[in-house]
């Protein structure tokens, strides 16, 4: 691939790749077709990859969370397994005694005290183990899932709903920029930071955190919160 904007292709080909597996066929082969448009037009630029990649986003988003919330605990229970299986005795116990002060693999893997307590060839075990391991896991979960159908399908709407109250407090604060020209550039600013959040390779938008924003503007503006 050879693009002005290479790099962010690659991150949205990577998220597309890396989708939740029960996203339906039909989100992965839209993103697919989109991806190939914009790889393949010299002229796209960062705003209509974004756009794309807010899409795609924003599809997944409620079969992702509605995944995560029906497989979490035993998704970590099984890459704690597989991981397990595949490092050597001294990794193995290490890694043991920190998962018994509470700790899940997937923190381990982030924290400050795995670059700390584990040397290269231990963590480049671990971490090879933890990718194995998703690639085993991601079919088991999606197995799980599909046992149960109903409680699945009814995660998707609730996070469907949530999504789409995000959004609309997200408009809401958009309106807001209008009030006083003094304010309106960091407003949007704000705005901007939010609807990023939908982009697919970056973390969701929090509802409370966009309630919380728009509250410290009525309070600016001399609103009732």
């Amino acid at each position: 691939m050879s693009h002005p904007h290479e790099y962010l292709l690659k991150e949205y080909q990577y998220a597309i790749k890396h989708l939740a597996p029960t996203v339906p066929a039909e989100v992965k082969t839209e993103a697919e077709k989109m991806f190939d448009i914009l790889s393949t037009d010299p002229n796209t630029d960062e705003k209509r990859i974004s756009q794309a990649m807010s899409t795609t986003g924003k599809a997944e988003y409620p079969h992702r969370n509605a995944y995560n919330e029906l497989t979490g605990a035993t998704k970590l229970e099984k890459l704690k397994e597989h991981v397990l299986e595949h490092v050597d005795d001294k990794v193995k116990k290490k890694l043991e005694e920190i998962l018994a002060s509470g700790a899940n693999i997937e923190e381990i893997t982030r924290s400050k005290m795995f670059e700390e307590q584990f040397d290269a060839d231990e963590k480049y075990q671990i971490e090879d183990g933890f990718l194995d391991a998703e690639e085993h896991v991601k079919e088991e979960m999606k197995e799980l899932s599909e046992k149960d159908l109903g409680k699945y399908d009814k995660l998707v709407k609730k996070f469907e709903a949530k999504r789409d109250e995000i959004e609309k407090y997200i408009e809401i604060l958009k309106a807001m920029a209008s009030h006083d020209k003094k304010w309106e550039a960091e407003i949007l600013d704000k705005v901007k930071n939010f609807e990023e959040g939908w982009l697919v390779t970056m973390p969701d938008p929090k509802l409370e955190t966009v309630k919380k924003e728009i509250e410290y503007w009525k309070g600016v503006f001399g609103e009732e919160v």
